[in-house]
């Protein structure tokens, strides 16, 4: 009598077919999915890499045109716009000065792109003014 339960046993001890199928099934669900949200991520650090470089150009060219103002003591008459290479890659800029109410003070718009195109990927303003001594 103990033989035939244990041989009873034996036969039904493993999964189905249809449990493993199903169980893979669920795997490859679940890693599609943790795959499909890590080239999501990636994607999205690329893009913070990116706009944290443009935005460091940015700043540089504002800064350089600050410091030619207080050199000088002259605000810039004129739309600028050159390539600057930074981390190995080239970064586009253009400065556009954007009179104000107040005379003696210009606005400046400092754009920046990855590409020649008027897409920019960081966009900063700042300010310059005649009323300090040149140095």
């Amino acid at each position: 009598m103990k033989q035939r339960s244990s041989n009873s046993r034996n036969r039904y001890a493993g999964f189905t077919l249809v449990e493993v199928m199903v169980a893979f099934l669920i795997v490859a669900v679940a890693i599609s999915a943790l795959l499909f949200q890590m080239m999501g991520n990636i994607d999205n650090t690329a893009y913070l890499r990116d706009k944290t470089i443009a935005h460091w150009v940015a700043l540089n060219q504002l800064e350089l045109v600050q410091l030619e103002n207080k050199q000088n003591n002259q605000l810039i008459n004129s739309e600028r716009s050159g390539v600057e290479e930074m981390v190995g890659r080239q970064w586009y800029w253009r400065i556009r000065p954007v009179r104000t109410q107040a005379e003696g003070f210009l606005q400046l718009e400092v754009s920046v792109s990855d590409t020649d195109d008027d897409s920019a990927l960081v966009t900063i303003i700042g300010l310059i003014d005649q009323f300090h001594e040149p140095i």
